[in-house]
């Protein structure tokens, strides 16, 4: 943004550093940690943006209080509504929190000299850190938002830093095939794009959040090691990122409130509790594969109902606060959710960082796997390339 220091009276250099100080205690790694004490995040944000708390802070009001919380460790929605007005103020582009943000860096694994596309420019400061990093010969980032790609071009210009910034298809990047040692994205897929098999180099790293299936609870960080047709990789943790805007619509809407019951049953205590628990409901999502789930209210009722809807037919399932469970559907998507987490605890309760995912282009396959990639957990069939 131009003009961003007018009318501050705080330096922000100070701010940077101490943000640097904060991940490093948190064992950020130095070398990552000293770029965001040396990369102004300030200068790729929006004029109004707003915190996790929904806040709104305006540059113009109060120019300190702004410039504050940019160097908080916490990510700061700069769109909504993909940037169009009336919307319900659904964010759809951010400036990550700088933790998250490290977390994938040290995942990436980088190196001087290492090519690196980013998928996902959104505000730029991660394209800044990366060119801080290696170079702008070393780095492309690609944003399909063509606003969003020129005001981020146009803001790491004025910071001094001029990596290539591409307006486009981030599945479906314009660039050539092995071209890249490592890809960032900085959204969530569920298909993996085979596209990004061709852009990254063998023995290349892809690093993306991921989740089964768009609508499946939150998500989490992949790092995926790249070669003969192949992305093979342990999960580094949950990690919930806006969709990528071909794939974040969910497969299925919440089941019809007056479809018929065909089945019931009643447990003790209460069937909610692994989709209420986020770390639980995401490795719900590593144990089940296809399905998505939310939230509903009936009529009567003080405690909403949990609703789960299969993506590959119409099955679907409500779980109650009083015990009650209800389905419908060919798919007896209960049993299969109590056979995991029984099967789940029969290993050990083991966490997500010891489950993986292996793409497989050749054969078009998906597979999360358990402990090592010959131990699959579940498989599910993707489109050829």
């Amino acid at each position: 943004m131009s003009g961003q220091n007018e009318g501050m009276t705080l330096d922000h250099s100070l701010l940077a550093r101490a943000l640097g100080t904060e991940l490093a205690d948190q064992g950020v790694p130095e070398p990552i940690a000293e770029l965001f004490a040396r990369v102004p995040r300030h200068r790729c944000l929006s004029h109004v943006y707003w915190t996790d708390d929904r806040a709104r802070h305006d540059w113009v009001a109060d120019p300190d209080e702004w410039l504050r919380t940019a160097y908080t460790d916490q990510p700061l929605t700069t769109q909504r509504d993909d940037g169009a007005d009336g919307g319900m103020g659904i964010a759809t582009s951010s400036s990550s929190a700088p933790s998250v943000m490290a977390r994938m860096l040290a995942a990436a694994d980088l190196h001087p000299g290492h090519d690196v596309l980013e998928v996902g420019t959104g505000t730029g400061y991660n394209a800044g850190l990366l060119t801080e990093l290696l170079g702008p010969d070393q780095v492309t980032s690609i944003e399909v938002d063509e606003i969003l790609a020129a005001t981020a071009r146009a803001n790491l210009a004025g910071a001094g830093y001029l990596p290539t910034i591409l307006a486009g298809d981030g599945e479906d990047p314009p660039v050539a095939a092995a071209s890249f040692d490592r890809l960032i994205a900085t959204c969530t897929v569920a298909a993996v794009p085979w596209r990004w098999l061709d852009v990254v180099r063998p023995g290349g790293r892809i690093v993306t959040p991921w989740s089964p299936s768009p609508g499946a609870p939150g998500g989490v960080l992949a790092a995926l090691d790249t070669g003969s047709g192949r992305a093979c990789g342990r999960f580094e943790g949950s990690l919930a990122f806006m969709w990528a805007r071909g794939q974040r619509w969910p497969n299925q809407p919440a089941p019809d409130p007056t479809a018929r019951v065909e089945h019931a049953e009643h447990t003790s205590g209460d069937p909610r509790e692994p989709w209420l628990d986020g770390e639980m409901a995401v490795l719900l999502s590593l144990l089940v594969p296809d399905w998505s789930f939310g939230m509903g209210m009936e009529p009567g009722t003080e405690e909403p109902h949990v609703w789960v809807s299969s993506a590959p037919c119409s099955s679907w399932l409500r779980l109650h606060a009083d015990g009650r469970v209800e389905s419908g559907g060919p798919r007896p998507l209960w049993e299969q959710f109590t056979n995991a987490i029984e099967w789940w605890q029969a290993q050990g309760a083991p966490p997500i960082t010891e489950f993986g995912l292996t793409v497989d282009r050749d054969r078009a396959l998906q597979t999360v796997w358990l402990h090592s990639p010959d131990s699959a957990v579940w498989t599910t069939p993707r489109s050829p390339a």
